[in-house]
């Protein structure tokens, strides 16, 4: 449209200015707002020309420094293997993944990502400390988490995403269903991934899914079980650098 050509025309004249953190700023503005309307293609595509301008510099041109986002995975032939290994009735788009770590002393955090589309939406990240879990337990704590994820999502009438990804095997998914049933919620579908041998676990079923390892389906639950754990140790990092330094 005419609107969003002269947008778009506004947006390289900042750029160009050399006002690339100012645009950025109200390009995340814009993305937050979209994702509140439940408006998830415009907030996903939003996300993605912010992400292209990060890794732009004055001239158009690449940064060869940036760090890169995603491997070598394909979103939509991920989402769409998806559907048909866990026998849905339609493609997911959003899919949130926890993960747990443990700090010295046996302080526990938690990790939640979100994607949609299958990039990871970042504004959807959110971090825990678990505060009802004395020593290392790895089961009460994703009960922990997940019971105070969607406890909140209910309560402000928030949507639930499609799929739930847990870091871990059956014991962790199963923690993870008895936070939802000890809400009274209906869970969506919630599966785990278990890092040795790389099998999903699915409710209902006795033996785990074992995909090829070039399986898109596979390689984008990987994506974001890592991009969780990821996430999980860098709040541990910081959690550990206030403790040393007081910070």
């Amino acid at each position: 449209s005419k609107e969003e050509y002269r947008r778009d025309i506004r947006r390289f004249q900042m750029f160009m200015e050399g006002k690339k953190s100012r645009l950025l700023k109200q390009m995340h503005e814009e993305m937050l707002a979209a994702s509140k309307d439940l408006k998830f293609e415009t907030a996903a595509r939003l996300r993605d020309e912010i992400h292209m301008l990060e890794t732009l510099d004055k001239r158009g041109e690449i940064d060869t420094h940036a760090q890169p986002e995603v491997f070598q995975i394909d979103p939509k032939k991920g989402l769409s293997g998806l559907r048909k290994v866990l026998q849905l009735g339609h493609t997911p788009r959003v899919i949130e993944g926890f993960d747990i770590a443990h700090l010295g002393g046996g302080e526990t955090v938690a990790s939640l990502v979100q994607f949609i589309d299958g990039l990871p939406f970042k504004p959807g990240y959110r971090r825990y400390k678990i505060r009802d879990v004395r020593g290392i337990d790895d089961f009460r704590s994703m009960h922990e988490v997940v019971a105070r994820r969607y406890r909140k999502l209910r309560d402000d009438s928030e949507v639930f995403p499609d799929i739930v990804l847990i870091d871990g095997g059956k014991g962790q998914l199963n923690a993870a269903l008895a936070a939802f049933e000890s809400l009274g919620i209906t869970p969506p579908t919630v599966i785990s991934l278990a890092k040795k041998n790389e099998e999903i676990y699915v409710p209902d079923m006795d033996d785990p899914l074992r995909l090829s390892r070039h399986a898109f389906a596979l390689r984008l639950l990987q994506y974001i079980r890592d991009e969780a754990h990821r996430f999980a140790q860098h709040y541990h990092h910081i959690l550990r650098r206030k403790t040393t330094f007081g910070e």
